[in-house]
């Protein structure tokens, strides 16, 4: 071998042995976990939870026209309590916001109007 190709093969020898020593300590997982805990797939929301929020929005709606429509105080508990019979959900107006809220029998919320 001539003196070039020596030093051509001591400088990859050195390079490589620069970046082995200089790589991170915590890469000894391997791609596919790398990209499963990253890129996992994301959950998908049960049959009944997607009908309550269906149920919740559409309660929310006929509230919202009935509220709008300038609808007596006896007829929108008349219709809240309807609501809560056929839907077990139960809508709030926040007294700070005015934005009505649909709630679940055990309080939770299921859908807030935007």
């Amino acid at each position: 071998m001539d003196k070039e190709t020596k030093t051509l093969l001591l400088s990859f020898g050195v390079a490589f042995v620069i970046l082995w020593l200089a790589k991170p300590k915590g890469m000894k997982a391997s791609v596919k976990n790398m990209l499963g805990s990253k890129y996992a797939e994301p959950k998908k929301a049960s049959d009944t939870d997607l009908k309550a929020k269906e149920n919740a929005i559409v309660a929310l709606q006929a509230m919202k026209d009935a509220i709008s429509n300038k609808e007596p105080k006896k007829e929108l508990d008349s219709l809240n309590a309807m609501i809560l019979k056929n839907y077990g959900l139960k809508i709030l107006a926040n007294k700070k916001t005015g934005k009505l809220r649909a709630l679940d029998k055990s309080g939770k919320v299921v859908a807030e109007e935007a």
